[in-house]
């Protein structure tokens, strides 16, 4: 089997790389997003992920308001249109849009999309009933679900002690994680999360909050109070914020320091975090609702609802009572066991080979 990844390639996603060295067991596996624009070669599958990652020219338009030209929609039809005809199509749903732009243009680009797929991939049940309301007319698509594969190819070279000795915590402190970007709206949530954490021993870790200039329009006063603001945050040893991207390298000291992993996401379909928590012994929290809450419902991990502050804080003290039932060795031991990128991957390899011979049986 010959297996087209059609996305051009996403510096530092590990769910990417990690599929793709796993299906290699079982397939030839090229990733090269100009390969779909060349309607040339013969893939058995093409394997689709985001819709505004099939080139660099679609992706550029995320950060505009302008309308996607008709002449590039007409190119990408027309490379669904080949593809079509001589692969069968899988698509992963990661989202249920693109993040910084989810406007008619983009919502019209994801129904193209996967209006020509022949399978499609989720995280969870939840995604089917929303893509299902999303695009009722998608009546020929086959659905499965299939887990995030786990993170256990990330290095770990650190113990819990050995980590909070690394970032200077103490022991028997409570250390809240949040990993990965986070978004203005998200702070107000994050904080309220932190307070809601019993005793004064508690320490945030959120390396990429960061702290934005403020709007003032004499330049060398703002960029002054700027970096004033910034001094002033790193000598609140409570609060580990703006500390910028962190290596796949060095993501074990923040991850084996933590107690439990917050998910700040209000809105989002899913988050790879979950996985990433749960690989790393962590309880996670996140929002009722999506593949995030049906996930962590399903894995015993709290959950709450988004505006319900009692809500809030009865996850939060959930995880405490979690902790002392040692939870997160739970989630580790499920994440090690079920969520293997060799497992996952040839679950992925019986979806498509299912998939190209149903095709093939349609035709015959």
């Amino acid at each position: 089997m010959k297996i087209l990844f059609a996305n051009f390639l996403l510096q530092g996603n590990r769910f990417m790389e990690d599929l793709k060295i796993g299906l290699e067991e079982h397939a030839e596996v090229v990733w090269d997003y100009e390969a779909f624009w060349k309607c040339e070669d013969d893939f058995d599958i093409v394997h689709l992920h985001w819709p505004e990652f099939l080139s660099y020219e679609v992706q550029s338009y995320v950060w505009e308001t302008c309308p996607i030209p008709e002449t590039l929609i007409n190119q990408i039809k027309a490379c669904l249109d080949h593809w079509k005809k001589h692969s069968t199509i899988v698509y992963t749903r990661h989202v249920q849009y693109p993040h910084a732009r989810h406007d008619e243009d983009f919502l019209n680009l994801y129904r193209l999309v996967t209006s020509y797929c022949d399978t499609v991939v989720h995280f969870a049940n939840y995604s089917i009933q929303q893509f299902k309301e999303f695009y009722p007319e998608h009546t020929q698509v086959n659905h499965v679900v299939i887990a995030h594969h786990n993170y256990a190819s990330l290095p770990n070279k650190s113990t819990r002690t050995t980590a909070r000795e690394k970032l200077n915590i103490k022991q028997d402190a409570s250390v809240m994680l949040v990993f990965g970007l986070i978004k203005e709206h998200e702070k107000e949530l994050i904080n309220k999360v932190f307070g809601f954490i019993p005793g004064k021993n508690k320490v945030l870790l959120a390396p990429k909050w960061t702290v934005n200039r403020r709007k003032i329009g004499y330049i060398r006063l703002r960029e002054w109070v700027w970096k004033l603001e910034q001094w002033y945050l790193k000598q609140n040893k409570n609060r580990r914020i703006n500390l910028g991207f962190i290596e796949d390298e060095d993501a074990h000291w923040y991850l084996n320091a933590a107690d439990f992993l917050f998910i700040p996401r209000t809105s989002e379909l899913n988050s790879g975090n979950i996985t990433l928590g749960c690989t790393f012994g962590l309880i996670v929290v996140g929002r009722k609702g999506s593949d995030i809450g049906e996930i962590l419902e399903e894995t015993g991990n709290p959950t709450f609802e988004v505006g319900n502050d009692q809500s809030l804080q009865s996850a939060v003290e959930k995880v405490f009572q979690l902790k002392s039932e040692n939870h997160g060795k739970k989630n580790k031991e499920l994440a090690l066991r079920e969520w293997g990128v060799p497992m996952i991957s040839k679950q992925y390899i019986d979806v498509m080979k299912q998939a190209v011979q149903t095709k093939f049986d349609k035709i015959v």
